[in-house]
């Protein structure tokens, strides 16, 4: 199942669960923000790339093709996952689930609960940042964007090929 299909609340959450860092620092953003910009050119869309560790700003990128939206779509979607820890679609799904809008729990002006943010998760921690992509594709095209990224990454990481030790 893609992220273009629905997902559910537990499906979201497993994704979460999946991926999780042992360690997180500058480095690894580094490598993680170049696949995600990878990964977007190889789909052949354009797309804001932030990564955050304790509200600090390790990797940022902007696309030929996105727009100052973008960038202010980032801010909101990471203010999703600040607030909640969990991923900006997980709090759409999961409101939508209450029956509750969106508008009715957080105020759109600094949050916007669609897809493209992911909680950065340290084994043993918590949430420590975020990851979050946004363009003018859908919200959904944003969220499957990351979770390919971070199956890759991942995949790489037991491969030895990227440390994240």
């Amino acid at each position: 199942m893609t992220t273009t299909d629905h997902q559910t609340v537990s499906q979201l959450l497993q994704q979460e669960l999946d991926f999780q860092f042992l360690a997180f620092d500058s480095l690894i953003a580094f490598d993680l923000g170049l696949l995600i910009l990878t990964n977007a050119k190889q789909k052949g869309i354009p797309v804001v790339i932030s990564i955050t560790l304790n509200s600090h700003l390790l990797f940022h990128y902007s696309m030929p093709g996105t727009t100052p939206v973008d960038a202010e779509n980032v801010r909101k979607k990471n203010n999703v996952v600040n607030k909640f820890h969990h991923s900006s679609l997980y709090v759409n799904e999961y409101l939508k689930q209450q029956n509750n809008s969106t508008h009715l729990i957080i105020d759109d002006k600094d949050y916007l609960a669609n897809g493209g943010a992911f909680p950065l998760i340290v084994k043993g921690v918590g949430v420590v940042g975020t990851i979050t992509v946004s363009g003018p594709s859908s919200h959904l095209e944003d969220h499957e964007l990351l979770v390919i990224s971070l199956k890759d990454f991942f995949g790489l990481e037991k491969e030895g090929k990227n440390k994240v030790e």
